[in-house]
């Protein structure tokens, strides 16, 4: 089988990576959303930025972590701290974000058609 550095060089990974970290704050923000009304529900924040950084840093893609916690904001009366308003403006940036990654990594990989003469 053909095996091309190509496809597992840092920038493919580094982009890999962070789609893994960009679709774990998708599922939070969504879990979010879901659980607005539950009563003392904490939102969920996920961090993998700066993991990745640090794991790009050392030159070992294979150890960036994606981070959950809770939300560290004020509850409402029932325990509750999702804010909506957060949320979708959340799940906003995540979405852009995860378009501007499959489009990076669409263009590495249509080249690497190009280049096969695809």
């Amino acid at each position: 089988m053909f095996s091309s550095p190509f496809i597992s060089d840092v920038t493919t990974q580094t982009l890999s990576q962070a789609m893994r970290g960009l679709d774990a704050q998708r599922m939070a923000h969504e879990q979010n959303i879901a659980n607005i009304e539950t009563p003392g529900y904490l939102a969920q924040k996920v961090d993998f930025a700066s993991s990745l950084r640090r794991a790009l840093d050392r030159g070992r893609l294979e150890d960036a972590e994606i981070e959950v916690g809770n939300s560290l904001l004020p509850t409402r009366l029932d325990g509750n701290n999702v804010r909506l308003d957060d949320e979708i403006t959340g799940l906003t940036q995540t979405q852009l974000h995860q378009d501007l990654v499959t489009a990076a990594l669409n263009s590495r990989y249509r080249l690497l058609r190009t280049s096969w003469g695809r």
